[in-house]
């Protein structure tokens, strides 16, 4: 298929999974062109070598076919690892590459794993190719035995390989390595 047959599938597969909407765009949109497209109750799915890593559901989202971007409103990000939920992702803004699956957002970002460990900045984007999360802002990750803070961060959607620069960890009384 082409690149552009590509595209309108995805538009197409989105458009399934809301309701169409012509309400002027939100004002959380840095675009500065009218959306192609605005869908409420915006689905997408990341699915790799048939394997689905990562869902993103938000309250409504405004497509720029143009520019291969979706500007989507309170993001909610499930990351899935060997087909189970391994983490969530929840922001107030967030904005999509259509074509890779890639994923910004920001305005206060929280991403809880598994084992409660949680995940707290103002902006981060999400790499699917890599499955890597990314910072360059401050960040406060809360663990079961720590409290870490830093500026910048590199990890998995589970929390579980974390680099933060500049870091200051605290250990939790009473809790053993």
């Amino acid at each position: 298929m082409t690149r552009w047959t590509v595209l309108l599938l995805s538009a197409s597969t989105l458009s399934l999974s809301g309701c169409r909407d012509t309400a002027t765009p939100s004002v959380h949109s840095d675009t500065p062109q009218a959306p192609t497209e605005i869908l409420r109750d915006f689905v997408m799915n990341d699915v790799r070598d048939g394997v689905k890593n990562m869902t993103l559901k938000a309250v409504e989202g405004r497509i720029y076919e143009a520019l291969h971007t979706a500007d989507v409103d309170q993001p909610l990000l499930f990351f899935y690892k060997e087909g189970k939920e391994s983490s969530h992702l929840k922001a107030p803004v967030g904005r999509l590459q259509m074509e890779t699956h890639e994923v910004e957002c920001w305005g206060g970002v929280t991403v809880v794993s598994a084992d409660s460990s949680t995940l707290t900045t103002e902006r981060l984007r999400y790499d699917p190719k890599l499955r890597k999360i990314f910072s360059n802002d401050p960040v406060h990750l809360d663990k079961p035995d720590s409290l870490t803070d830093g500026i910048g961060l590199e990890t998995d959607p589970e929390l579980n390989t974390v680099k933060i620069g500049r870091q200051k960890v605290h250990l939790k009384k009473g809790k053993v390595h």
